[in-house]
C-alpha cells in the first residue's frame, strides 16, 4: 500500500466534489433514463451525452482514472478534471490560476491521458507524494516524454512542439489547481521551469511576429481568390437551384407499378399530367444521347428521360423547376383520355377522367409537349 505524504502545513479537508452529479455540475444534458456519472466513479461515461460530436469515437466519450496506480491521485485526477469540465463550480472559481471556460469533454480526456502518464511515472521513480516532487523531475519527465521510443526503449525520434505542450501543461495544472486538491498537493514553493508557460516550454512559436505559414505572392492569391469570386457570384447560384430542384424532384415523384394490366394507360396518364402541367419530359444527359444515337437512328424521343415515363409529380411543379436540363419531345398520338389526371389542386391522382371541351391538343402530334397554350392543330 502507497503511504501519501501530505505537505506541512497544508490543511486537508473533504473534496468540494463528493457526491456530485458530473453531468449536472459540467451543464451538460442526458436523456431521461440515462446513467449519469458520479464524482466517485472509476470510469465516468459520457456516451449518452446529448450534443456529444457524431464523429466521437466511443472510448473518446469516457474519463477513466482506474489506470492511475495511486488512489490519493486518482482523486486529484478526478478533481482537475471537474474543474477543466466546471469552473464556474464556487471551488474552482475562486482560484487565480484556473482556466475560466469550459473545456470540451475531448480536449479533458487528452488531458487526462497526460495527467495519467505524469503521476504513474513519479510513482515508477519512488516519489510517494506529490509534496516530494522538484524542478528536476519536470525535466526528466519531459525529457522522457519528448523523445519517440520502440518497443526496446530506445529513442528512435523527437516528438513536437503540441506533444511537448501537452506534457508540461500535465504538470503546470498540479501547480496552478494545487489549492483544490484535497488528497494531495505539490508544494506551495513549486515552479517548474520557473514559472514558464507550457507552450514556451515546448518551444511552440507565438504566432506574435508573424503567421506560421507564410503569406501567399499576389501571383498565386490573385488568380486563386479571382477564381473564387466567380464560382460564389456566377456559377453558384444556378448549381444551387439546381440542387434544389434535385432534392425536390427526388422527395416528390413516386415509381408506377412496373407489372399491372393498365401500365400502357398509366404511362399515358403520366404524359397527360406533363402536358397540363406544362412540364417538358427531363432530356437525357449527353453521354447517354451519344449512345442511343450510336445504336442506330434517332427518333423524336431521343433526347427524353425514359425513366420520366414511370414517374408522376405528388405536388404541383413549377413551370421554373424543369431548367435547362429539359427538352420538347414529339412522339405519335396518345389517347385523350387516361388513368392518371391533374385535380384542381394540380396533384396527380388515380381517376379516370376525360379533358374538358377546348382543352388545346399538340401542335406536333403528341401530348408530351405541349404547354396550355399550345394552339389548336385545326
Amino acid at each position: 500500500m502507497t503511504v501519501v505524504a501530505l505537505p506541512a502545513g497544508d490543511d486537508f479537508r473533504g473534496s468540494p466534489f463528493a457526491g456530485a452529479d458530473v453531468c449536472a455540475e459540467a451543464g451538460l444534458s442526458l436523456p431521461p433514463g440515462a446513467r449519469r456519472p458520479r464524482f466517485e466513479h472509476d470510469v465516468w461515461d459520457f456516451s449518452d451525452v446529448i450534443g456529444l460530436p457524431v464523429q466521437m469515437a466511443p472510448h473518446a466519450r469516457r474519463l477513466e482514472f482506474a489506470p492511475i496506480a495511486n488512489p490519493a491521485w486518482r482523486l486529484v485526477a478526478k478533481e482537475l478534471m471537474l474543474a477543466l469540465l466546471a469552473p464556474r463550480h464556487e471551488a474552482v472559481a475562486t482560484l487565480p490560476r484556473a482556466s475560466r471556460t469550459p473545456l470540451h469533454l475531448r480536449t479533458c480526456r487528452g488531458r487526462l491521458v497526460q495527467l495519467t502518464g505524469w503521476l504513474n511515472w513519479l510513482d515508477a521513480q519512488g516519489v510517494v507524494g506529490l509534496g516530494e516532487v522538484r524542478d528536476g523531475h519536470c525535466r526528466a519527465y519531459l525529457a522522457h516524454r519528448g523523445h519517440a521510443r520502440d518497443a526496446a526503449g530506445d529513442i528512435v525520434g523527437e516528438f513536437g512542439p503540441p506533444i511537448r505542450r501537452a506534457v508540461a501543461q500535465a504538470i503546470v495544472d498540479l501547480v496552478n489547481y494545487r489549492e483544490l486538491f484535497s488528497a494531495d498537493r505539490v508544494e506551495r514553493t513549486l515552479r517548474p521551469w520557473a514559472g514558464a508557460s507550457p507552450s514556451a516550454v515546448a518551444g511552440m512559436p507565438n504566432g506574435r511576429d508573424q503567421n506560421k505559414t507564410p503569406p501567399l505572392a499576389d501571383t498565386v492569391l490573385a488568380p486563386m481568390l479571382a477564381a473564387a469570386l466567380y464560382l460564389t457570384t456566377t456559377l453558384g447560384p444556378p448549381a444551387a437551384i439546381l440542387a434544389r430542384q434535385a432534392r425536390f424532384a427526388t422527395r416528390t415523384r413516386s415509381v408506377l407499378p412496373t407489372t399491372t394490366p393498365t401500365a400502357v394507360e398509366d404511362i399515358a396518364g403520366v404524359l397527360l399530367a406533363h402536358r397540363h402541367a406544362g412540364d417538358p419530359l427531363p432530356r437525357l444527359s449527353d453521354h447517354d444521347q451519344r449512345a442511343r444515337l450510336a445504336a442506330g437512328p434517332g427518333r423524336p424521343t431521343t433526347r427524353c428521360w425514359p425513366s420520366a415515363l414511370t414517374r408522376w409529380p405528388t405536388r404541383p411543379a413549377s413551370a421554373s423547376s424543369t431548367g435547362r436540363g429539359s427538352v420538347r419531345c414529339e412522339p405519335r398520338r396518345t389517347r385523350p383520355w387516361q388513368r392518371w389526371a391533374p385535380s384542381d389542386g394540380g396533384v396527380v391522382t388515380p381517376k379516370r377522367f376525360r379533358p374538358p371541351a377546348g382543352t388545346p391538343s399538340c401542335p406536333g402530334r403528341c401530348l408530351f409537349t405541349a404547354a396550355k397554350s399550345s394552339p389548336s392543330p385545326g
